[in-house]
C-alpha cells in the first residue's frame, strides 16, 4: 500500500457523512433495541443475505429495495423481534417501519430505506414502540451520533459490542471504513443470526461495491460457525456515500485492491469477534485444514470438525481427546488416507501419521487445550489446498441460553 492503513478503536462515527444512533424504545425490557443509520445523501449499497429459504420480512423488503435502487439513504434496525414467519402482516409491518423512518428523516422514497430485525421468530413487530424509537433517534440528529449506542441496539444474546474502523488512502485521498455487527448463536454460513453494517465515505460504484462485499464475506463471515444453524434474518449491508471520494471508483481502478483489503480486514475482525462471542463460549477456535486435494474438500473437513459437538465439548472440558478430531475428519465424506494425517494444536503435535504422538504426555497435551485461543491444524497430506473456519467451544451455558431463548 502507498500509505499505512490505520486501525481505530472506535466504530461508525469515524465515517464522514453518516449519522448513527441507537436508543431503547421498549421492545426489550432493558438496553437499546432500535438503531438508525442515516446518510446525508443516498449511498451506493451492496448486501449479502441469509440463504435460509425461510427468510424474514425485512430480508425480503431490503432485498427488493436494493434491486430497485442500488442505493440506500437510511437503515432502521430493531432487536428483540425477528419479524420472521409472520406472513403478509410481517411484510406490511416491515414496509410501515421503513415508511416511518423515511418520514421522520425527510426521505421522499421509502424504498431508499433498508430494514433489518433480529430476535424471536414468530412475534409481530410492536410498531408503536418502533415509531417512538425512531422519533427518539431523530431528536439526537445531527449533533449526537453514537456508534456504541448503535452497536448496542442490534445485540440480542451478544455479550460485547462488535465494532471496527480503519483509515486508509484511495487515489491519494484519506478515506474511512467502519463496521458493526451482532451475532452469538445460530451462526453458520451463509450467514447466520448475524447482522453487519459497514460504512465508508469512499466513492465506489454499486456493482463494484457488491463484488467487493461478496469477496470479503467469503473470507470472513462465511467462515464462522458456532452451532451449524443458519438463521432467517441474516444481512450484511455495505454503504458508500462518496463523501471523501474524488471520483467514483470501479473495480478496474488500480487502487481498488486497497479498498478490498481494508474491507476484508473489517469483515474478518468482526467475524472473529462473532466466533469469540458464541453463546456460552469460553474458547475461540481456528480450525485450519491444509494439504487437501482441493479447497472444497478442505472446507468440508474444516466445517465438519468445527461443528462437531464432540470436538467442541472436548475443547470446553479441556480434554486433549484428539480421537474426536480424527473421527470428525473421517466422517466428513471426502476420501482420505488416515496414515497421512497430522494434527497439531497451537503448534504442538497431537497426531503424527494418523497416530497419537509419543513425544508428549497426556498431561502436557491437556495444558495445551487449556488456552483460551486454540488453533487446530489438520494436515491431510494429500495436496496443496487449504481452508480455515472460526468457531468456539460448547459449554453448559449454550444449552441454558438456547433452552430459554423465547
Amino acid at each position: 500500500m502507498e500509505k499505512e492503513m490505520i486501525q481505530h478503536s472506535g466504530g461508525l462515527d469515524i465515517v464522514e457523512g453518516f449519522f448513527t444512533r441507537g436508543v431503547h424504545c421498549g421492545i426489550k425490557k432493558s438496553n437499546n433495541d432500535l438503531a438508525i443509520i442515516f446518510s446525508e445523501i443516498p449511498a451506493a449499497a451492496a448486501a449479502v443475505f441469509t440463504t435460509n429459504r425461510v427468510y424474514a420480512a425485512p430480508v425480503e423488503l431490503t432485498r427488493m429495495n436494493l434491486e430497485k435502487n442500488h442505493h440506500f439513504q437510511l437503515v432502521v434496525v430493531n432487536s428483540g423481534v425477528a419479524n420472521a414467519c409472520t406472513g403478509l402482516r410481517g411484510m406490511n409491518d416491515a414496509l410501515l417501519m421503513s415508511q416511518m423512518a423515511a418520514r421522520e428523516f425527510n426521505i421522499e422514497d421509502p424504498s431508499l430505506v433498508a430494514v433489518a430485525s433480529t430476535g424471536v421468530i414468530g412475534d409481530f413487530l410492536p410498531l408503536n414502540k418502533i415509531e417512538i424509537g425512531i422519533k427518539k433517534v431523530r431528536e439526537f440528529y445531527p449533533h449526537h451520533p453514537s456508534s456504541i449506542d448503535t452497536a448496542r441496539a442490534i445485540m440480542t444474546t451478544d455479550t460485547f459490542l462488535k465494532e471496527k474502523a480503519v483509515t486508509f488512502f484511495l487515489d491519494n485521498q484519506e478515506v474511512h471504513l467502519a463496521g458493526i455487527a451482532k451475532g452469538s448463536g445460530m451462526i453458520k454460513p451463509n450467514m447466520a443470526t448475524m447482522l453487519g453494517f459497514i460504512l465508508t465515505d469512499a466513492a465506489i460504484d454499486p456493482k463494484s461495491l457488491q463484488k467487493a462485499l461478496k469477496s470479503a464475506v467469503d473470507v470472513s463471515f462465511n467462515r464462522v460457525t458456532v452451532d451449524g444453524d443458519t438463521s432467517t434474518n441474516d444481512m450484511v449491508l455495505l454503504l458508500a456515500n462518496g463523501k471523501k471520494g474524488k471520483t467514483v471508483m470501479s473495480e478496474m481502478h488500480p487502487d481498488f485492491f486497497i479498498f478490498q483489503e481494508a474491507l476484508n480486514r473489517i469483515c474478518q475482525d468482526l467475524a472473529k469477534d462473532i466466533a469469540r462471542d458464541g453463546e456460552g463460549a469460553t474458547k475461540f477456535i481456528n480450525v485450519i485444514v491444509q494439504k487437501a486435494k482441493s479447497e472444497s474438500e478442505a472446507r468440508i473437513v474444516a466445517f465438519t470438525v468445527a461443528e462437531s459437538p464432540l470436538v467442541k465439548t472436548a475443547m470446553f472440558g479441556e480434554d486433549p481427546n484428539w480421537g474426536r478430531i480424527m473421527a470428525a475428519v473421517g466422517r466428513s465424506g471426502i476420501s482420505i488416507q488416515p496414515e497421512k494425517i497430522n494434527i497439531a494444536i497451537n503448534g504442538v503435535p497431537f497426531v503424527e501419521k494418523g497416530m497419537g504422538t509419543q513425544k508428549m504426555t497426556r498431561s502436557e497435551l491437556r495444558s495445551v487445550v487449556q488456552n483460551k485461543e486454540l488453533e487446530i491444524l489438520i494436515d491431510l497430506g494429500l495436496g496443496d489446498a487449504s481452508f480455515n473456519v472460526w468457531t468456539c467451544d460448547f459449554s453448559y451455558d449454550y444449552v441454558k441460553i438456547n433452552s430459554h431463548y423465547s
